[in-house]
């Protein structure tokens, strides 16, 4: 297959952009999940209202004060 030189030029200028608007939906993407994954690890807590992050699921003390917290 032989490419014209106006083929190769819209090539050479296409496959960048495409992989650039790939890698942009593949980073925006993940750091959506990252984002959501730590609004559900965070706790507020209902005393002293220091948030934190918290693996633990259930009744969670709370480090600044040491109350017990639920996880919603």
């Amino acid at each position: 297959m032989r490419l014209t030189l106006t083929e190769f030029a819209v090539l050479v200028a296409c496959v960048p952009m495409i992989l650039i608007i790939v890698a942009t939906i593949i980073s925006r993407t993940s750091r959506v999940r990252a984002e959501t994954r730590a609004v559900a690890r965070r706790v507020i807590c209902r005393l002293c209202l220091h948030a934190f992050e918290t693996t633990h699921s259930g009744v969670v003390e709370c480090p600044r004060c040491g109350a017990a917290n639920e996880r919603k």
